[in-house]
């Protein structure tokens, strides 16, 4: 049975006069997932970024899900991601905070993990790009060691060093909570394949495209070769914008014109880039030369949510779009409802809808 999940960006778009406040964008995010709460959304996930004025605000995600466990009963909450390296998080840190999260949610918490794709964010933090992911890969083995081991032995390495200590408290979840990580590119499908651990599918461009990846993530993870925690996560959750109305004037009215724009704000995100050669961001360098990459931006918006996977529409339109998803074989699809500039109401109208006429057609049992 397929799950339904949120993610947040806490996406506040210029111009900002005359638009809702930031601390309105945040309050309002909670009542949409009380909501959510109630209507039984599977889980929500909260992103962590720095400096993407307009994109995103959300700059302490663990202190937003704190407060979303303590005004939820059923809902898991997860860090969608929590950046790893040291420079943005020290791994004890990232120990603890995780582990308090999971107590104060009673075991509904996910652990999900990233190194960040933006320049902004790793240059802020003086962090040289080629030194994210192999920072990732150093840490995230030792955060279970501190989730699992009393005390901590300790550790010497490259990114990060720290004495034997005992790292507390312990996750409410046992051995620990779930491990995620987020894969833009086909390279991070099989490197969380290879840790065991689940994918917070954050696809560029089209959704469709990441049907190649989670199949061949499905084949390696039935061995991984470096499994980092203690059992295997083997989960897929693909992200993408839904909006559910009955008239199809008004979805593509508030979903279609949210999900270019937030479309159009990514695409911004991966353009410094552009002519650089940095290791473990060619994907992206080549992204923003790849004419069907820059083409799908001038497509009309009325058809691409025409497309197989779209979830802009009616609630016929979007339950076809979740069946697309389903036959694929994913476990979850995390719904983006919060972009652009879509009013409060409709967002909890679109939440209404969706939970009354599609997520019921998609529980058995």
């Amino acid at each position: 049975m397929i799950k339904f999940g949120l993610i947040y960006e806490i996406c506040r778009p210029e111009p900002f006069d005359g638009f809702i406040s930031e601390q309105e964008t945040y309050w309002q995010a909670m009542e949409q997932i009380a909501l959510a709460d109630e209507l039984g959304f599977d889980n929500v996930w909260e992103v962590e970024h720095h400096f993407l004025e307009g994109y995103s605000i959300s700059s302490a995600p663990e202190v937003f899900l704190s407060a979303v466990a303590q005004n939820t009963k059923q809902i898991r909450i997860g860090n969608g991601v929590r950046l790893l390296p040291p420079p943005f998080n020290h791994p004890a840190r990232s120990a603890e905070v995780g582990a308090v999260l999971d107590i104060m949610s009673k075991g509904r918490y996910d652990f999900g993990v990233g190194r960040s794709i933006t320049e902004a964010e790793l240059g802020g933090f003086r962090i040289d790009p080629e030194d994210s992911r192999p920072m990732l890969d150093e840490v995230l083995p030792e955060i279970v060691k501190m989730w699992t081991e009393n005390p901590y032995p300790g550790y010497e390495g490259k990114y990060f060093s720290m004495p034997e200590r005992p790292v507390l408290p312990k996750p409410f979840q046992d051995p620990h909570p779930p491990i995620w990580m987020a894969c833009t590119q086909p390279a991070s499908f099989d490197l969380a394949a290879d840790f065991g651990i689940g994918v917070l599918a954050f696809g560029v461009g089209a959704p469709g495209k990441i049907v190649d990846s989670l199949k061949r993530y499905k084949e390696l993870i039935k061995t991984p070769s470096r499994q980092v925690g203690k059992f295997v996560n083997n989960a897929v959750a693909p992200a993408t914008m839904m909006y559910c109305a009955q008239d199809p004037a008004e979805a593509l009215e508030m979903g279609g014109v949210a999900a270019l724009w937030y479309g159009a704000q990514t695409a911004k995100l991966f353009a410094p880039w552009a002519g650089k050669d940095v290791k473990g961001y060619e994907y992206y360098t080549n992204l923003v030369h790849d004419p069907e990459f820059i083409a799908q931006f001038s497509r009309p918006f009325e058809e691409r949510i025409q497309d197989e996977y779209s979830l802009i529409g009616t609630p016929d339109k979007v339950a076809e779009g979740v069946q697309s998803y389903v036959d694929i074989g994913a476990d979850q699809i995390i719904c983006m409802i919060q972009a652009g500039r879509i009013p409060h109401e409709r967002i909890m109208s679109s939440l209404a809808l969706f939970g009354d006429e599609v997520l019921p057609r998609f529980r058995t049992g």
